[in-house]
């Protein structure tokens, strides 16, 4: 299936999500902070060779380097540009300015059922195949 990273912040959260995707199949690499999923996708520090995800489930709200922050450095590098973003956090009404810049695929309020997200993962991973066909 697909490789997702999920960045969140709460460990049990992040727990909970990598336990789902995986039992669904997905290859799930976990970052709980904002700046670490920055390091992991190549782009704080620089490097190209970095394995990118297919599908990036982003929290908001995290201490360091928030998801408004992070969905501007992934849109605004080239190499990570084209990665799906769904934004998974407690926030019910994201930044405007948020929306659209960084133009997230899908955003799942917290809490939610584990339907509703592999639903979502699965739409999302699905208009990405057709969008690069």
């Amino acid at each position: 299936m697909a490789h997702i990273l999920v960045v969140d912040d709460d460990r049990a959260i992040v727990g909970m999500l990598a336990k789902l995707l995986s039992r669904a199949g997905h290859r799930v690499t976990v970052s709980e902070s904002g700046r670490d999923a920055l390091k992991k996708l190549g782009i704080e520090p620089d490097d190209p060779s970095a394995d990118l995800p297919e599908l990036l489930l982003l929290d908001i709200m995290m201490p360091d380097v928030d998801g408004y922050s992070v969905g501007a450095k992934i849109r605004d590098q080239e190499r990570t540009r084209g990665i799906p973003i769904v934004v998974v956090s407690a926030l019910r009404d994201l930044s405007p300015t948020f929306n659209s810049t960084v133009k997230v695929e899908g955003v799942l309020t917290k809490p939610f059922s584990p339907e509703d997200l592999l639903a979502l993962v699965a739409k999302t991973l699905a208009a990405r195949a057709q969008h690069k066909d």
